[in-house]
């Protein structure tokens, strides 16, 4: 009879953990990206990165520790310090909650930085060119 920890180190075991942790991963990248971003693949919401799946994070929308305050997730027993295998378990058991979309690593940390409020700079951009673009086309004068 073979112990639990001598199964653990098995290579077929770890490999078997390593597909279920890629597989649960990647049912979270495609629901958040059709549920938020409209997109059958897995894609960055804020600046539509679609390269490779490795690139992409789940975002707290409103902030990690934040979203410890929210109701909602509250009851569901959410905590902020959940990373990583313990947050996709989370996210699947909790049939995918709001608060969470897909962002790339680059937005991810752009959205992070002290000063951006979290804001991605791509959504400061479009902001300005939105502001630029109505400016233009008006026919209101100051």
């Amino acid at each position: 009879m073979v112990n639990a920890k001598t199964r653990q180190s098995t290579p077929e075991y770890n490999t078997t953990k390593h597909v279920t942790y890629v597989t649960n991963r990647l049912k979270i990248l495609l629901h958040y990206s059709k549920y938020i971003s409209n997109s059958n693949i897995p894609c960055c919401n804020c600046c539509g990165e679609n390269s490779h799946v490795d690139f992409l994070d789940i975002d707290h929308i409103a902030g990690k520790n934040q979203m410890d305050s929210e109701h909602e997730l509250i009851q569901l027993d959410y905590s902020s310090k959940l990373r990583g295998k313990g947050l996709i378990h989370w996210i699947i058991d909790n049939n995918y909650p709001d608060g969470f979309q897909i962002l790339c690593h680059n937005c991810n940390v752009a959205k992070g930085l002290i000063g951006n409020n979290n804001t991605c700079t791509h959504e400061t951009i479009r902001l300005e060119q939105t502001f630029d673009d109505m400016t233009a086309h008006s026919s209101f004068e100051l």
